[in-house]
């Protein structure tokens, strides 16, 4: 092998014995297969990379402790072009390095005229700013070099959106900010031979034949992910060769069987591994508290690269994450389905089933749902989410730790897990993901939920002091235990039972009954018979919906202005029924009772309680100008959180709706003046907050008073509105 050390100028100078023949390398080629120039990207993870390596290089020269870059290979054609399979990101950063040192130190441009060439052949961009590059002396006397090659005219502006271009000017600034008080560069890289490297064409490696015969056989170039496996199997090398065969075994063995089920149209698996591989790293960038990086070759470095203090761990960690899903179960004829058959085992989808946690999803199998969606994008929309990701760490964890956790253990835990990820919507953001992380942990290894009095930024704090409140009740009560979690799987809750008095043991299973088995617009309506159970949201009021069960679940789970109030009347509610008699019928019978009252009060509640048409807005949303001092003038909105979309008066559209005919009209969108119309006339009519007023070419000409008490109507406004209009109608066709 010719493993002989090499300078940069060296591998242009020093020819390889190929064959029993000679060749000199005459030009160095980066393929198009071959990814941008990465290791000058301008964001946190690659900045600390690129800073350690450029001191890494800077110590090598000044202290003259020569640096050995390992192993560069490649193919080299017939007439010397060598075609780099692994080492660009090196050779590049080598190549501007011996720029900036032969510029700096005004070095004969015959002794580095072999930069000429190094070249790209991903893109024509990238070619042409390496011959433009060479040809350039620029200004070491102050501020950026970048920006004075961008201000040449030779620099097109098309180029500042190659990345490759981009990152070789973000490399040649940070060379310049660590070499520029430096000295003697050129002869320290020429002949001193500070910096080197091994060079292996291709025909001598033995590392990787196999896949590089594979390859050449089918006449195709490698893929992205052979270029990154080669790399990971050497990365994993400096640090163990047994670590390194093991890891390439399971590669090619036992995760491609693991991942196998879960391949493509193609039979192909890569992307899966990918997928799984960037969950289980990003994880670690997680709780290191460290930047994201999207690119797989510089995050493997930034991981388990050789000067990475915790690499052994982290290397550790991430095989375990793949056995602890290919340990799942010992038999090999259940090995297909182990995985599935987990999922299926300890949790349900839509419906509660005992000893299982519901997820409220089709698929359970959220290992599969990683490797087929988990992106590299950390922004919005991802596939798959923050609170799937905290999921599957928790079952990893579990998974890794099964000989402490006990099964039993493991479910109510992950129970507890569940009920956090779904009320923390707030909560789960990425600036948050390193103190999830750890609270979940601690849950699943511990069963402890950590809350702390200072700043909190894991899980909801609420939900948090629920789960102990549900752990202590537990065993007081640990004949509930069945009921306490069908409630907690009630698609309503979703974890979080705050709206049900627990004191009131019955009252656990009265709620499912009374939303599982009876409309939700008779359960609104005698909800309000009982009190004002609405919540305040910013500017409006909600309460329930007919159909939209969201509505629900906000006013239950979300703990607005107005909660606790609402959990007494659902109370009171469930207090008062039989058990034997939860059914429409009943609820019918309650609210006529409150209707044929005649101690009940004519305030807002009755008329939402006794008119259908006040219930209209598909999200239960209210909006009142002064609620105090006009508690009839009401907006009923049509939309969730805005009044530009379709919205009325609630009582004229009441009252428009009960005409029932096309000799009235109503505009859609209320407004201060809103009125209703009659038909083509010049009257309308306006509902305030203690009278009709009746305009004719918008000239008030009739008011007519509802009689009130201390502000509370004692005459039903609606009949009265009725009688008025009928009457206009009838005038206007005499």
């Amino acid at each position: 092998m010719n493993t002989i050390q090499r300078t940069f100028k060296d591998i242009f100078e020093v020819p390889l014995v190929l064959d029993d023949s000679e060749i000199l390398i005459r030009k160095i080629e980066i393929p198009i297969i071959q990814r941008d120039y990465a290791q000058g990207r301008n964001d946190t993870g690659i900045n600390r990379i690129r800073v350690k390596f450029l001191t890494a290089l800077l110590q090598a020269i000044v202290t003259d402790k020569k640096i050995t870059l390992d192993f560069i290979y490649g193919d080299i054609s017939k007439d010397g072009v060598l075609t780099p399979l692994d080492g660009q990101q090196r050779l590049t950063t080598l190549f501007l390095l011996y720029w900036y040192t032969a510029k700096k130190e005004n070095i004969d441009p015959k002794e580095y005229d072999f930069l000429n060439h190094f070249t790209y052949a991903t893109r024509f961009s990238s070619r042409d700013f390496c011959e433009e590059l060479i040809s350039y002396n620029p200004d070491f006397s102050d501020g950026e070099i970048s920006e004075k090659i961008k201000d040449q005219f030779w620099f097109p502006y098309q180029w500042n959106h190659d990345p490759t271009i981009q990152s070789m000017l973000v490399m040649i600034d940070s060379i310049n900010e660590i070499f520029n008080e430096q000295t003697n560069l050129w002869d320290s890289l020429v002949n001193k031979k500070s910096i080197t490297f091994y060079f292996l064409p291709l025909s001598e490696m033995s590392l990787n034949d196999d896949l590089y015969i594979k390859m050449n056989s089918r006449g195709k170039p490698l893929t992205q992910f052979e270029h990154f496996k080669a790399e990971f199997e050497n990365i994993i090398k400096q640090h163990s060769k047994d670590l390194s065969n093991e890891i390439n075994y399971k590669l090619d063995r036992d995760w491609t069987d693991l991942l196998f089920p879960y391949r493509g149209y193609n039979n192909i698996i890569d992307d899966k591994f990918m997928r799984y591989f960037y969950f289980v790293s990003d994880i670690l960038i997680q709780k290191y508290g460290m930047g994201f990086e999207k690119d797989e070759f510089l995050l493997t470095h930034l991981l388990y690269g050789k000067d990475v203090e915790n690499a052994i761990n982290n290397i550790n960690y991430l095989k375990n994450s793949f056995d602890c899903w290919d340990k799942i179960t010992d038999k090999k004829e259940a090995k297909k389905t182990a995985i599935k058959d987990f999922f299926n085992k300890y949790f349900s989808n839509n419906i509660y089933e005992t000893g299982k946690v519901c997820l409220y999803q089709d698929d359970l199998d959220i290992f599969k749902e990683c490797c087929n969606n988990y992106e590299k994008d950390y922004y919005r929309n991802r596939k798959f989410p923050l609170n799937k990701i905290l999921l599957l760490f928790s079952i990893n964890t579990y998974l890794h730790n099964k000989d402490k956790i006990t099964e039993n253990e493991f479910k109510r835990r992950i129970r507890i897990i569940r009920n956090l990820i779904w009320n923390s919507s707030d909560e789960i953001r990425d600036p948050r993901m390193q103190t999830l992380l750890k609270e979940s942990e601690t849950v699943i290894l511990f069963g402890t939920i950590s809350i702390s009095d200072k700043g909190e930024l894991g899980y909801n704090a609420q939900q948090k002091e629920e789960e102990q409140r549900k752990i202590k009740w537990l065993k007081i009560n640990p004949d509930m235990v069945d009921e306490l979690f069908y409630l907690e799987d009630h698609p309503l809750l979703k974890g979080c039972i705050s709206i049900v008095d627990w004191d009131q043991n019955k009252n656990l299973k009265k709620f499912r009954l009374l939303f599982d088995n009876c409309e939700k617009d008779l359960i609104n309506r005698a909800l309000l018979s009982i009190g004002d159970y609405s919540q305040k949201i910013s500017w409006r009021r909600q309460i329930g919906s007919k159909g939209i069960v969201s509505v629900w679940s906000d006013l239950f789970t979300k703990k607005r202005d107005g909660f606790q109030n609402t959990v007494n009347i659902v109370n009171t509610l469930l207090t008062n029924l039989n058990e034997l008699e939860i059914n429409n019928e009943t609820l019918e019978k309650h609210i006529s009772a409150y209707l044929e009252d005649p101690k009940t009060i004519k305030d807002w509640r009755y008329y939402f309680i006794k008119y259908g048409h006040m219930r209209y807005g598909n999200f239960g949303m209210y909006y009142w100008k002064n609620r105090l001092e006009k508690p009839y003038e009401i907006i009923m909105m049509n939309t969730e959180i805005s009044l530009n979309g379709k919205n009325w008066n609630v009582f004229l559209f009441t009252l428009y709706k009960l005409m029932n005919t096309n000799k009235i009209s109503l505009s859609d969108y209320a407004n201060q003046d809103e009125r209703l119309k009659i038909g083509f006339s010049n009257i309308s009519i306006a509902s305030l907050n203690d009278r009709y007023i009746i305009y004719r070419d918008d000239k008030k000409t009739e008011e007519h008073e509802i009689n009130q008490l201390d502000g509370i109507d004692v005459e039903d406004r609606i009949e009265k509105g009725l009688k008025i209009i009928r009457n206009l109608i009838s005038k206007e066709e005499e």
